[in-house]
């Protein structure tokens, strides 16, 4: 039986990041270096708040990065962004409290984002709400694994943003939530598209987005 192939090249190629010396390391860099792009992004208008655990709540995240991703996985989960009563609270994935706290074995000090809802506060593990989707998903890997580490052994969860963002009412929005805009593609390959420019034009004009191109000559 052949073994089957690692699916993230994270934990396949070899390390990039000269400065460090363990695979925990260079995932810590690579989410620093993230953070700082993320920095600099523009949100959309409808973003009011963001929250980014894996700067307040440091000190569990770097103890859950540390603690598991510390070996070549052949398996990655990925959510898509810190819920406000898991990860938002505690600094890792999926990080309802109890499994935190009780089966990872992680807990620390949390602090707060620099603007906060009131709907949504940052408690940490004094928290008194309960993410289910997260007590559903490390509840399935306890009850088939047992313990944290044989879970680990081949697996690791992580976020592909590891921002929460929200309206101004604490409700979170998701990539589900921005309008996406199809324009034609221009190859000339697709099937009925000699005019590629006036089908462009249109879906700019449209979508009202082509003042956002002219006024330059």
């Amino acid at each position: 039986m052949t073994e089957p192939c690692v699916v993230s090249s994270f934990f396949s190629e070899p390390k990039t990041n000269k400065h460090s010396s363990t695979i925990a390391e260079d995932f810590l860099f690579y989410i620093d270096e993230l953070n700082q792009q993320l920095d600099d992004f523009k949100t959309p208008a409808s973003v009011q708040c963001v929250y980014n655990p894996t700067k307040y709540a440091r000190e569990c995240f770097e103890t859950y990065v540390k603690k598991y991703c510390n070996t070549k996985k052949r398996i990655m989960y990925f959510g898509m962004n810190p819920g406000p009563w898991g990860m938002s609270q505690t600094g890792v994935p999926f990080g309802e409290i109890s499994s935190v706290r009780d089966w990872l074995g992680i807990k620390g000090s949390v602090g707060k984002p620099p603007l906060e809802i009131k709907s949504r506060p940052v408690n940490g593990f004094d928290c008194k709400r309960t993410e289910v989707s997260g007590k559903r998903f490390w509840g399935l890997f306890k009850n088939l694994c047992g313990e944290p580490n044989n879970f680990f052994e081949s697996s690791f969860v992580y976020n592909y943003l590891p921002e929460q963002w929200m309206k101004n009412n604490g409700c979170n929005l998701t990539p589900g939530d921005f309008k996406v805009i199809y324009m034609p593609h221009p190859s000339p390959r697709a099937v009925n598209n000699n005019n590629w420019d006036d089908k462009a034009l249109h879906c700019l004009k449209q979508n009202n987005l082509l003042h956002f191109y002219q006024g330059f000559a």
